[in-house]
């Protein structure tokens, strides 16, 4: 039978066998040596590692001893992010950390089918979005010290830590397609084609579900300590940057999560995997990366490689486990919303040049509008997305259309769908949150207005791609936004589309002091 997987909160009463036992199996883990390959130090950097950091987080000392230099190449900074690989690697990170768990767990004398219980955070009332008690508290019932429990874990600076709903949205689950598209539009639910990517090199974009929930919950977890200013590293909590984020026992429970969202969104209608190797590149991501197969360490010296293929299904060997709910939700139609939206009123479109506009037939994403480069982004800012004429005359004329084709049963035409993009965005504030709005009402408080939120961006790993040094040379990150039905409601209410005013909106005092700046925001039409 495969190990099982439970939600946290269905394991019982406080302090349960499940939790009690992983603190245990952590703790364990805790007393072995950096240089051993199942300890949680060396599980940890196999996320990511630098000694700089681990010095000042009081992790290792100037004396700490290290693994031979061909070790870490081979083990740390492995993870994949910004990439069609974060779902795979991860998995198979999550089955490597959980066998060396369990092992420790049986060595102490625990159950021999211990497995990770996953922190469903958009379940049901909210107490599902508050950080479960076990790990806030810094001792154990028997007054020892609690291995589940690090000090660098700082959330919004209240407790308990309690995550906004906003940013446990499984939205990501209505995306359809898994790989990203051309320049990242849509970037997929698993992310964009790379090779072997730790870390966002040439501006690579978060896919759908590693943009919403994963990085948001790193940021708002791991948080920056209160009073002190967020652009500095040092002052972020564990979870907030990659290089510890596998220290806090926490991540393990978010990942399982996250690793879980992937099989739910895997068995639900219409949505497949990268699998058809008769495809154009599907066989990349299956037998990838081209230069490297993914290795973990296993529990008495072992080693396991694998690709993406080795991972797809997680009741199969070596994996062999499940989870306790794997029942799909229901989703609505996009195209279907829409239509239906979009023929409760007809736009009266004014303009021979807006009549007479040829509709691209391409579905590759074009280029609309864009602001200004280089935008400085210092607590609660607007910025101006100036659209081209060209571009938006088709798209008003496809929306208005749409307005008859509603009530057409047979039509499969859906209008455009657009974009909002932000590109290169740079700063040391990790652990910031914004809210992203586009024309919202003028001085109406933006709570007030879910309708007009294109989404929320987390800086979880900016600081890494904006150095000079790192494996981006500085360029940033990306992050995308379909705005498709706050466009439909301005279209509708008349509005002319000739700019967008996107507006960012600190989500908390650390991220009202933080100070990022974005190369340019980008807004494009995909479709006819």
């Amino acid at each position: 039978m495969p190990f099982v997987r439970r939600e946290v909160r269905t394991l019982g009463g406080r302090w349960n066998d499940t939790l009690s036992w992983y603190a245990k199996g952590v703790g364990a883990l805790k007393q072995k040596p950096l240089t051993a390959p199942d300890s949680w130090w060396f599980l940890g950097a196999m996320h990511g590692f630098h000694p700089v950091v681990w010095t000042q987080f009081g992790i290792i000392t100037d004396s700490t001893p290290l693994p031979a230099d061909a070790v870490q190449v081979k083990f740390w900074e492995q993870c994949q992010h910004q990439t069609w690989y974060f779902l795979p690697w991860h998995r198979g990170y999550l089955y490597a950390v959980e066998e060396i768990l369990r092992t420790a767990i049986v060595d102490l004398g625990g159950p021999d089918d211990w497995a990770l219980p996953y922190w469903n955070y958009s379940g049901d009332g909210p107490d599902a979005r508050v950080l479960p008690e076990e790990f806030a508290e810094p001792n154990l019932p028997d007054g020892s010290n609690n291995p589940l429990f690090v000090e660098q874990r700082y959330g919004d600076g209240s407790l308990p830590i309690t995550i906004d709903p906003a940013a446990v949205a499984l939205t990501a689950l209505n995306d359809t397609i898994f790989t990203g598209g051309t320049s990242d539009i849509p970037p997929g639910f698993g992310g964009p084609v790379t090779t072997f990517h730790h870390g966002p090199e040439n501006r690579t974009t978060n896919g759908g579900l590693e943009s919403l929930p994963h990085n948001i919950v790193h940021s708002l977890v791991g948080g920056a300590k209160p009073g002190t200013d967020p652009n500095q590293w040092w002052n972020a909590g564990l979870m907030s940057i990659p290089i510890t984020a596998g220290l806090d026992p926490i991540f393990w429970l978010h990942h399982a999560n996250i690793d879980r969202l992937w099989t739910l969104w895997s068995s639900m209608s219409g949505h497949a995997n990268p699998v058809d190797p008769t495809k154009p590149g599907n066989r990349d991501w299956l037998d990838g990366p081209a230069d490297r197969r993914f290795v973990m360490p296993l529990s008495g010296g072992r080693e396991w490689s694998f690709s993406a293929k080795d991972v797809l299904d997680t009741r199969a060997q070596p994996l062999d486990y499940e989870y306790d709910d794997q029942t799909p939700p229901v989703v609505s139609s996009r195209m279907a919303e829409r239509l239906t939206t979009l023929s409760r009123q007809t736009v009266s479109l004014t303009g021979g040049s807006v009549e007479e506009a040829a509709v691209s037939d391409t579905k590759q994403p074009e280029m609309i509008g864009a602001s200004e480069p280089d935008v400085a982004i210092a607590g609660q800012t607007q910025v101006r997305v100036s659209l081209d004429a060209g571009g938006i005359a088709p798209l008003r004329k496809s929306l208005a259309r749409a307005a008859t084709a509603a009530a057409d049963t047979a039509t499969t035409q859906e209008p455009p769908r657009v974009f909002l993009k932000l590109e290169g965005i740079r700063g040391t504030a990790d652990a910031a949150v914004y809210h992203v709005y586009v024309n919202l009402p003028a001085d109406k408080d933006p709570k007030d207005h879910p309708e007009r939120r294109a989404g929320i961006v987390s800086l979880f790993g900016v600081s890494a791609s904006s150095s000079p040094d790192g494996p981006s040379a500085g360029s940033g990150i990306n992050q995308v936004f379909e705005i498709t039905p706050i466009v439909d409601a301005l279209h509708l209410s008349g509005d002319e589309l000739q700019t967008l005013d996107v507006r960012f909106v600190p989500s908390n005092a650390a991220t009202e002091a933080a100070r990022i700046e974005v190369g340019r925001l980008s807004v494009f039409k995909m479709g006819e």
